[in-house]
Parts: C-alpha cells; sequence; structure tokens
C-alpha cells in the first residue's frame, strides 16, 4: 500500500551495496526507518532525498505493517540550504537531530516535536546566536519527552542561580524569533545557563553525541 508522509531526515547510511536506510521523524508516524533503492548508485534519481536535514514529503510502499517502508518518490519541501555554507550551525542542526533520534521511540507520533524540529532548523539558518536556539530547543524538546528541565528545578532549588532560572524560563517559553532577539543578557548567565542544559540532556542520553563530540574537535583544532 502506497502512502503520502512529511518527513524530516534525521540520518542515513547505507543499507546492503547501493540502497540507503535513512531515520526519519515524520508528521504522520513519528520516528520510523525506511529503505531508499539505490540512493547510493551514479545516477540515482532519489539520492538527494536520503541526505540528512532536510524535509521532504516521501512517496513510499508499505508491505506490512512490520516491514520497513520503501521510498518510491519524493518532493522537497526545505532543504535549509543556508545551513551548508556555516559547519558550526549545520553540525548544531545534526545535533538536533540525534537528540530527536536518541530519545525518540519508534512508531510515536507527536506532531509538536515534528514542528519544533523544522521550526529549529529553519531559524538557525539565519540567527544571530545559534546556540541559544539550541538551548531553547532542547529545553522545548525534553518538555515535550516528559522531562522538563524548568520543573526539574522547581523541585531542586538552589542548582543554578535566580537570573539564570528566569532566562531558562524564557528560552523555554517565548518564540523563537524573540529567543534569538533577546538583548538583556550577561555573557556570564549565557554561559551558565548553556552548561546547565547540557549537563541536564546528558543525564537522558545514552552515549555520547557524534555531532557535539564532532562540534568540539573542529574548534580544538582551529
Amino acid at each position: 500500500m502506497y502512502h503520502h508522509i512529511k518527513g524530516l531526515v534525521l540520518k542515513s547510511k547505507i543499507s546492503a551495496e547501493a540502497d540507503q536506510l535513512i531515520t526519519l521523524y515524520t508528521y504522520e508516524w513519528g520516528k520510523i526507518s525506511a529503505i531508499v533503492p539505490g540512493a547510493k548508485k551514479i545516477k540515482a534519481k532519489l539520492g538527494w532525498a536520503a541526505e540528512p536535514v532536510r524535509e521532504n514529503e516521501f512517496l513510499v510502499y508499505l508491505k506490512g505493517q512490520n516491514l520497513r517502508p520503501k521510498v518510491t518518490g519524493a518532493r522537497c519541501l526545505n532543504n535549509f540550504s543556508k545551513l551548508f555554507f556555516d559547519w558550526r550551525r549545520l553540525t548544531i542542526a545534526h545535533y538536533c537531530a540525534e537528540i530527536v533520534d536518541v530519545l525518540t521511540p519508534y512508531n510515536s507520533e507527536n506532531t509538536r516535536k515534528y514542528d519544533l524540529l523544522s521550526r529549529t532548523w529553519e531559524l538557525l539558518e539565519t540567527a544571530k546566536y545559534p546556540w541559544r536556539i539550541f538551548s531553547a530547543f532542547v529545553l522545548r524538546f525534553l518538555n515535550l519527552s516528559g522531562y522538563s528541565f524548568v520543573e526539574y528545578l522547581k523541585r531542586n532549588d538552589g542548582l543554578v542561580s535566580k537570573s539564570e532560572k528566569a532566562h531558562i524560563s524564557k528560552l523555554s517559553s517565548i518564540s523563537g524569533d524573540e529567543v534569538d532577539a533577546l538583548l538583556d543578557l550577561e555573557k556570564e548567565i549565557e554561559y551558565n545557563v548553556s552548561r546547565a542544559i547540557d549537563g541536564y540532556l546528558s543525564t537522558y542520553l545514552p552515549r555520547k553525541l557524534y555531532s557535539r563530540e564532532f562540534y568540539r574537535q573542529i574548534e580544538q583544532a582551529e
């Protein structure tokens, strides 16, 4: 049976000789994996659709409930092209995708998570403070996953200062455009908040994330 689905490409790897196995966060089904036949061939028509950090509409063939969907067609909805001119922004976008992947079970639909990741990638293209956008993404994603950092801080007073707690509350509630436009920030507060969020996130991650480690290694090498 054929289905039209919207999907954000989280990651991609070679499957068999020329096929690509992609992990998608779809609007309709949540996280799934799918096969893109022949995507690694030189003249592959759908090779582009298997590239991570894209939003596509896919035509997939699903033979049975327990079988992996096969991509038979695709149409690009957003390729987030500006990210690919800045390795820092692109790596942060991959970092967001990796968080969604490792903390999301398969076949658990949540349209708010879909919209959050799509909007975050969009904001990262032009944001003046991309790491601030990332921090806001993590706070919102954890909240949607049932791990609210704001609620955790309410139960564990004293972990951060009052000003840092106020900043965390702002990041988790105001719009993405407003997050990037925040002006009343001291660098020390923003740095401490970023570290606090990173530490809280790490308690739920089963492993170190490759995109984060890649970013650190490149920064150290520069």
